[in-house]
């Protein structure tokens, strides 16, 4: 079993980014909240600011469910660990994967890479940002069924055409 990780800096904008975050865009609302009768144009910031408050929130609550912090994997499962604030431990066996989205097969490779298992219909998430990033996702890859690799090796491919031609 190989052991793959976030680092201390990631982990600390991962689980805790948005309270900072959060903090200082409150505080800007309540004071734009505030002058709104002072003048009128202050409920656009008010708004905005809310806006932003309400889509970062809503992003890092996905992240703590979805995401573990601690992936161990072999050449038949992952067991994903340390989600934020929960006990569960999830074992995915290669097998039973039947999707991979985001990151590299959606063309933006920043964005996270999610994977669903069909057997227990539930859905796990990582950054690129985990430790060994490349041999984490080449692990997945080779033992994923061969259909679903062909699928995905498709769509990367088809993804760079419309990128070179673009």
């Amino acid at each position: 079993m190989e052991k793959f990780s976030y680092s201390f800096f990631a982990r600390i904008i991962y689980r805790y980014g948005n309270i900072i975050a959060t903090f200082f865009l409150s505080i800007h609302f309540i004071s734009s909240i505030y002058f709104i009768s002072e003048k009128w144009y202050f409920v656009f910031p008010a708004a905005i600011n809310g806006l932003i408050i309400y889509i970062l929130n809503r992003y890092f609550i996905k992240t703590y469910r979805l995401f573990p912090f601690v992936i161990e994997a072999d050449n038949e499962k992952m067991i994903c660990d340390d989600f934020f604030m929960s006990k569960k431990k999830i074992v995915i066996h290669y097998k039973n994967i039947d999707e991979l989205r985001g990151g590299i097969f959606s063309g933006f490779p920043t964005r996270p890479i999610y994977l669903h298992d069909k057997s227990q219909n539930v859905t796990v998430g990582f950054y690129s940002h985990v430790g060994d990033f490349q041999k984490l996702l080449t692990k997945i890859l080779r033992n994923v069924p061969d259909k679903l690799y062909n699928e995905l090796l498709s769509k990367i491919k088809t993804d760079r055409g419309k990128i070179k031609r673009g």
